[in-house]
């Protein structure tokens, strides 16, 4: 039986990386809502980082130490490999991470440290790299639709 004929993508290719990484949750439910938010922020194309629970495993002190290890040298090559100025740090309602890590204590919680790990994210990539533009979104299913509300930075 004879191999089936490559599959040939419609879509061009560009051979300049994108300035923008987004790192966020890897449920896909949220994919193309991140896409269209980074077209809405100018960003025509994007470097993503998806795991489960997406930041929080920037946080080495709330998630386990080789995820974070692993996802901060992922960041750190796209970071310096591709040249990235912004990075948008997404969290979203309902994530999965979070409820099997903090269920039990309540959505209020859950929320709590999703917050907190948006803003450690951002503290930690805004350490080693300060020229960055770091963007903090949160978003929330509407219906059929995603709403991202912008974090402002603290301090």
């Amino acid at each position: 039986m004879a191999d089936p004929a490559p599959f040939v993508s419609r879509v061009p290719f560009e051979s300049v990386h994108p300035k923008a990484l987004a790192v966020y949750c890897s449920d896909g439910r949220f994919t193309e809502a991140v896409e269209d938010l980074a077209h809405h922020l100018g960003h025509p194309r994007i470097d993503t980082l998806t795991l489960p629970g997406g930041p929080a495993l920037l946080n080495r002190w709330a998630s386990d130490y080789l995820e974070s290890e692993g996802i901060t040298r992922a960041a750190k090559f796209l970071i310096e490999g591709h040249h990235i100025e912004d990075v948008l740090l997404l969290a979203h309602a309902g994530c999965g991470y979070y409820q099997a890590r903090h269920g039990a204590l309540g959505p209020a919680i859950s929320l709590e440290q999703q917050l907190k790990d948006l803003h450690f994210g951002a503290k930690e990539l805004q350490t080693a790299y300060p020229h960055l533009r770091i963007h903090l979104y949160f978003a929330h299913p509407k219906g059929k639709t995603v709403e991202f509300e912008h974090i402002p930075r603290e301090g």
